[in-house]
């Protein structure tokens, strides 16, 4: 049979297309490395920054004068490194604002025979662009909690807290304080709040006034039981929890219309409790009451947390943030929306 000369200029066309086509799709699929490879490098570039701004508001939180507070903060560029899968990456720099309470880290690349924050690419540089610039910045905040969460919906007096940080029993129905210009407990009040519905906690908000609603020896609240369990289980692994609890310095009315003014959150270590005057002591209402007697609950019929106030620094995005209050030695860290790359 004779060639269709025709037909062979046709196939020679189609197999001409093929090959220009193979030639485009293995150019972006090249280029698609090199993307992949730079996304990459990024993401771990804005993993670096992230951690390295936390860990240094963090710091900054707890004492100003660290040495991580500081535009050549260490502790950032070690971060940033355990960060890189090469374990290199470059700080370019660490910004802080005492006054803003706020932290920016920026990183770039690092990459031998590159000059900083570039990377070099592999099928790019065929079309004459041999390396890439990669960066990240991440901004971190800090403050004193305002708002939020009370994990035990039960309110201290500012008279605990100016008693420093040493063991104690917080008494939930204190009637007076030695402390000039103290504010005790409301009469017929034990410091609780009212709860939200079905849950072991009190939303607080400390520009507004809370309010109290147990007002009898009723023992452990029902719906903490399972937040005790946890408590005790952490007391006795040693490692004590810590909750933020609101702190009132004026009380107005007394029983379940008590009103407390709210001046922040503090932090307190929970080490035992006694939810019950009478009785023997048996969990949930009861747990090491015995442990530490304290100083100011001697006799039986005291009811209260024993423990003491720490200083505590947190990540908890649950929380609005305010100026920071030294007072009450608490502070929350998180990101702030202003992520970008410069």
């Amino acid at each position: 049979m004779a060639n269709n000369p025709v037909l062979s200029q046709e196939r020679g066309g189609v197999s001409v297309l093929v090959a220009l086509l193979m030639v485009v799709l293995l150019g972006f699929s090249a280029l698609a490395v090199d993307v992949a490879f730079v996304y990459s490098e990024r993401t771990q570039l804005q993993n670096g920054a992230d951690a390295s701004a936390l860990a240094v508001a963090q710091k900054c939180a707890l004492n100003t004068s660290d040495v991580d507070c500081r535009s050549t903060a260490p502790l950032a560029k070690s971060l940033a490194n355990s960060n890189a899968v090469d374990a290199k990456s470059n700080v370019k720099n660490v910004v802080i604002s005492v006054a803003d309470r706020k932290v920016t880290v920026s990183t770039g690349a690092l990459e031998d025979g590159q000059a900083p924050n570039r990377v070099s690419l592999i099928f790019a540089n065929a079309l004459g662009v041999g390396s890439s610039e990669v960066t990240a910045t991440s901004s971190a905040e800090w403050g004193s909690p305002v708002a939020g969460p009370a994990p035990f919906p039960i309110v201290f007096s500012e008279c605990e807290l100016k008693d420093g940080s040493g063991w104690q029993v917080v008494e939930f129905r204190k009637k007076a304080d030695s402390t000039p210009a103290c504010a005790g407990g409301p009469p017929g009040g034990f410091g609780s709040l009212n709860s939200t519905p079905g849950k072991c906690e009190a939303l607080v908000d400390i520009t507004k006034s809370a309010s109290g609603s147990n007002t009898g020896n009723t023992g452990a609240p029902f719906n903490c039981v399972g937040l005790l369990t946890e408590w005790r289980s952490k007391i006795e692994a040693g490692t004590p929890p810590i909750g933020l609890f609101p702190i009132y310095d004026q009380v107005s009315d007394s029983g379940s219309n008590a009103v407390y003014h709210l001046i922040g959150f503090a932090a307190f270590e929970v080490h035992g409790w006694k939810f019950k005057q009478e009785g023997s002591s048996v969990f949930p209402d009861s747990f090491r009451d015995n442990y530490y007697p304290g100083y100011r609950c001697s006799s039986t019929q005291c009811i209260g947390i024993i423990g003491k106030f720490v200083k505590m620094v947190s990540l908890d995005d649950a929380y609005k943030l305010g100026s920071y209050d030294p007072m009450m030695g608490t502070a929350v860290v998180r990101l702030t929306l202003e992520e970008a790359t410069p």
